[in-house]
């Protein structure tokens, strides 16, 4: 079962009074007003990256990693809060994410990216 999931780093933070998330490993950026709705933003446009790759036979081109400063703040933030990171369970609401997503997401704080 595990071979047919597909697992993406996410860094959420509060920025200016707007919620950003940033999936690592396809550099795709969701912003909202709220928490709940960039949760819902950011993994529908996982699942919208992923049925495109798959239904154009463009596998090749799916991953695009974000900049180097985005995988050091995710792991600063990730080390800062040791294993509070929220996995899948706690991150998503079953009703709208495929059980092949795996989203492990720091979500940071102003003084643990500073």
């Amino acid at each position: 079962m595990e071979r047919n999931m597909m697992t993406f780093n996410i860094l959420a933070k509060k920025e200016e009074g707007i919620w950003v998330a940033h999936c690592l490993e396809l550099d795709i950026v969701a912003t909202a007003k709220t928490l709940s709705v960039l949760k819902k933003e950011i993994v529908d446009l996982i699942i919208t990256q992923v049925d495109y790759a798959f239904s154009n036979d463009n596998l090749d081109n799916l991953y695009h990693p974000a900049p180097q400063e985005i995988w050091k703040e995710f792991y600063k933030c990730k080390r800062s809060i040791g294993k509070k990171i929220r996995m899948k369970s706690e991150f998503k609401d079953k009703s709208f994410v495929p059980p092949w997503i795996i989203a492990n997401t720091c979500f940071a704080h102003e003084e643990t990216i500073a």
